[in-house]
Order: structure tokens, then C-alpha cells, then sequence
């Protein structure tokens, strides 16, 4: 069965600072991040290309901010037009961060084969895709930048062999996003829509119903170490099969820069002298990982570990030491913050022969019998000794 595809993007926040790099990178990393970012847009055009898709919905907020830097107009209308070339068809929608305003009517200059949906009402068009299938491509855009009104609810009329929905909005509340065009996943799931191309939350997620699917491709370009910009970014890929119906939604990255969380466990360090060359270790092994994309990275120590008395004392030493050796293996990338989440190790057997009144405690709960003390209770009090003798440290 002959198979057509299409191309699913979203919160592409072109023109964004990168104010989340800090103090810490140089200028000419900072001046490198923003030239690599720049190239995210066609980086998406060179994946439709190469997937050979029949078209592309982008789901809002293609701009950053509402009075979109001029470079990134510059950009997108490149890349549109070489997608126009191509044959292929450009659906999009203006979110909370790109209103459709008067003061800017998107569309004025794009070129042919691109479809802004106007704000007000869902409005749609007939795709026929490479391989005969018949697709509805429905969509809304926002007319302010805090839409209120649960707009997947004006897609009940659409009508289709198979329904592709072109939304912002914030599905079931998350707190991680402003509550913007809110609505739940029964409103999706009870609309005649076989995939909705939603925007607006930058963590990817993918959903299947009945019907089809309802998805967040995320952010096509991660732009801090927030736990929802890290990780690889990018795009999903939608198959259409002859009869219309829909393949599982694959993910394709576009990022050129990518930030990460980095975690170094010095639960099993018991030398303070080997913590810096764990860290640039865990660096190196992250660098290489990242497919040749330049890294931003925030480190953290986190586990419980002996050394954590002499760890803390020395902690703003080791920090200027990673700082200072992490260039040589980070590129164009780096160490853009360290934070410390370690935790004191203690160790219950020896505690007990040191004399303290903790000490004392533990053996007096091992001198009395089940019936005197659960072992629940013992785990219990053993918990909250423990923690109350980390709090006064």
C-alpha cells in the first residue's frame, strides 16, 4: 500500500535571545549559539525535502515574540519559498507568542502553496496526497496573544476522509505553559479530527485514540536547561496510507545547539580528588552522544556520599576547575551552570559505636524485642534520626 506523509512542527520561537546562557559563556560561544540556532528553520526544510512530504503544518508561535525579529522573517520566507519549489504545501497557525493582529496580517508576502488559518473561525482545505488519499487540513490562529476560549470545539464541523487539526493550545492545564486556547483530551477525542497538530507545549508527547492521534512535537530548538527545553528537538513525521489511515508519528531531530541535564552520582566516591575528573568524564561521554551538535550544559552532584563534608567546603574550587577545564572538550558548547544536591552519607553500623545520642538510640532500639518494637517502627525511627541528624549538619 503506496504510503504519503506529511510534516508536523511547532513552537519554532525563531528570534529567541538565548539570555538562558548567563554570565558564564564567552562571547564568542554566546555569538556561536546564536548563529547556530539561526540555521533551525532550515534545518526543518531540509527534513521535509528528504521525507518527500506533501505538506507541513507548523502549530503556532513560528515567532518568538509578536513583533518578530526581522532576520527571522528573513529566514522564514527563504525557507518557505524554497518548500513552494518543492512542491510542497505549508499549513499555519499564529499562537499566544505570533497573534494574527491587525498590525501584522501574516501572509502578505509569503509565497504560493503557503495557508495561514485566520483567527475568528476554523476554516480547512483539501490535500491530495502522492498516493491518492484525500486530507482535510483545519485550522485556527489566535487573534490575541492570551486566547481564553476553548477553540477545539469549532472543529466539530469539519467534514473528511481523514482530518488533520492545526492548533496552540494547552491540552488538560499544564501548569509548565500559560492556559492558553484551554481545552481537554476529550474535546480531542470527541471531534471528527483523525490527528490534531497541536502547539504550544514543548514537551514532545504523542497520544492515540480511536480515531488516530493527537500529538506535541515540542520546541524545534531547546532554548535553556528547563527540564522541557533539554533533550533533542525537532519534528514528527505522519504517514497516510492510500485508504487514509494514519501511521504512529516518528520523530525526526532539527535542533543545532542542544541543552542537557547532566547528573554525577558520587554516591560510590570516597577520594574529593577524583570528583573533577568524573565530571569532565561524564562531559566527554555527553558530548559524544550529541551527534556532532554543540552541548549547553547544566552539571549537577547529586547522591549521598562520604566525602559530602569536604565535597561542600570545596565545592566553589571544584566548580572553577570544571569551568576551567571544560572548554577542551565542549567545542562550541558549555558548562552554563553547576548545581550541588548532594547529601551526607551515613553510616548506621558505625554511627552506633560512636558514643552519640544517636548512636545510643540505635542501640537501644536493637537491645528490645519484635514485641516491644516493629520493624516498621524501627525503619521509621531509624528514618527520622537519620534525617534529623543530616538537618543539623
Amino acid at each position: 500500500m503506496a504510503t504519503a506523509r506529511f510534516l508536523h512542527a511547532a513552537d519554532l520561537h525563531l528570534g529567541s535571545p538565548l539570555k538562558s546562557l548567563g554570565t558564564r559563556v564567552s562571547a564568542e560561544v554566546h555569538a556561536m549559539a546564536k548563529k547556530q540556532v539561526n540555521t533551525v528553520f532550515q534545518n526543518l526544510v531540509n527534513v521535509a525535502k528528504s521525507e518527500q512530504v506533501d505538506f507541513v503544518v507548523l502549530a503556532g508561535d513560528i515567532y518568538d515574540t509578536a513583533d518578530r525579529d526581522p532576520g527571522a522573517q528573513i529566514r522564514v520566507n527563504l525557507g518557505l519559498r524554497e518548500l513552494s519549489e518543492a512542491g510542497i504545501k505549508v499549513f499555519l497557525v499564529h499562537g499566544n507568542h505570533d497573534p494574527l493582529t491587525p498590525d501584522y496580517l501574516s501572509g502578505r508576502s509569503l509565497p504560493d502553496g503557503v495557508t495561514v488559518f485566520p483567527a475568528g473561525e476554523v476554516t480547512s482545505h483539501i490535500v491530495t496526497m502522492s498516493n491518492g488519499a484525500q486530507v482535510t487540513v483545519a485550522g485556527i490562529s489566535y487573534k490575541t496573544a492570551a486566547e481564553e476560549n476553548n477553540l477545539a470545539r469549532l472543529f466539530q464541523s469539519i467534514t473528511g476522509q481523514t482530518i488533520v487539526g492545526v492548533l496552540h493550545t494547552n491540552v488538560g492545564g499544564n501548569n509548565q505553559h500559560g492556559n492558553y486556547a484551554p481545552c481537554s483530551s476529550a474535546d480531542l477525542q470527541t471531534s471528527p479530527v483523525n490527528y490534531w497538530a497541536l502547539g504550544h507545549i514543548h514537551d514532545r508527547q504523542v497520544h492515540e485514540t480511536p480515531k488516530g492521534y493527537w500529538a506535541y512535537p515540542g520546541n524545534l530548538q531547546g532554548r535553556s536547561t528547563k527540564a522541557t527545553e533539554c533533550g533533542a528537538k525537532g519534528v514528527l513525521i505522519i504517514d497516510v496510507h492510500e485508504d487514509g489511515s494514519l501511521g504512529a508519528p516518528r520523530f525526526v531531530p532539527c535542533d543545532a545547539l542542544r541543552f542537557q541535564r547532566l547528573s554525577v552520582d558520587l554516591s560510590a566516591v570516597t577520594d574529593l580528588n577524583d570528583v573533577s575528573d568524573i565530571a569532565i568524564d561524564a562531559l566527554q561521554e555527553a558530548v559524544d552522544a550529541a551527534d556532532g551538535r554543540s552541548l549547553m550544559v547544566r552539571l549537577e552532584f547529586i547522591g549521598s556520599t562520604l566525602i559530602y563534608s569536604d565535597f561542600a567546603k570545596k565545592f566553589n574550587e571544584l566548580q572553577e576547575s570544571i569551568l576551567t577545564t571544560s572548554p577542551e572538550i565542549m567545542g562550541n558548547g558549555a558548562v552554563i551552570k553547576i548545581r550541588q544536591s548532594c547529601r551526607p552519607l551515613i553510616d548506621l553500623a558505625i554511627e552506633r559505636g560512636r558514643g552519640t545520642l544517636l548512636g545510643d538510640l540505635l542501640v537501644e532500639l536493637d537491645r528490645k524485642t519484635e514485641e516491644e518494637v516493629s520493624d516498621d517502627l524501627r525503619s521509621v525511627v531509624e528514618l527520622l534520626l537519620v534525617n534529623a541528624l543530616e538537618g543539623g549538619k
